[in-house]
């Protein structure tokens, strides 16, 4: 009979017996890592999401806050020099990016349009601004 206990010991390597102790904490602290970066991505993913989602939110804002500047002040037959930057102005919120790609520096983008903005703010003499309301980092 070849199946028998004694000839199943003798098939599994004393050596095996002993890595499979010598490494058995490697092995649980490994499983406990991945178990642990799991659960964290997935976390770590919907927390960037909601981020993401309210801080696009804030830029939508102050972008359509700027369109809706640059469209009013159009209609009132502004100065030659500043319909230029109300038509300027207009065309950047029209060309802001919809999605966030690596090649488009979307800060560079609302940096200028908040520059142009406070140009036509000056040449227009008046004191507006837009007012951020909600979350703050």
């Amino acid at each position: 009979m070849p199946n028998t206990l004694s000839d199943k010991i003798q098939e599994v390597d004393i050596n095996d017996v002993f890595d499979d102790i010598l490494f058995s904490e490697e092995k649980v602290v490994e499983k406990g890592y991945q178990q642990g970066f799991a659960a964290g991505s997935s976390q770590d993913s919907v927390d960037g999401y909601h981020l993401g989602y309210h801080r696009g939110a804030e830029i939508g804002s102050e972008i359509g806050f700027y369109q809706a500047f640059s469209q009013h002040y159009l209609n009132e037959n502004p100065p030659e020099k500043v319909l230029k930057n109300l038509e300027g102005l207009s065309h950047g919120c029209c060309e802001f990016p919809r999605i966030n790609c690596e090649s488009t520096d979307i800060f560079e983008a609302i940096e200028k349009l908040r520059g142009l903005y406070k140009k036509i703010a000056t040449q227009l003499k008046i004191k507006s601004s837009f007012k951020k309301e909600g979350i703050q980092f």
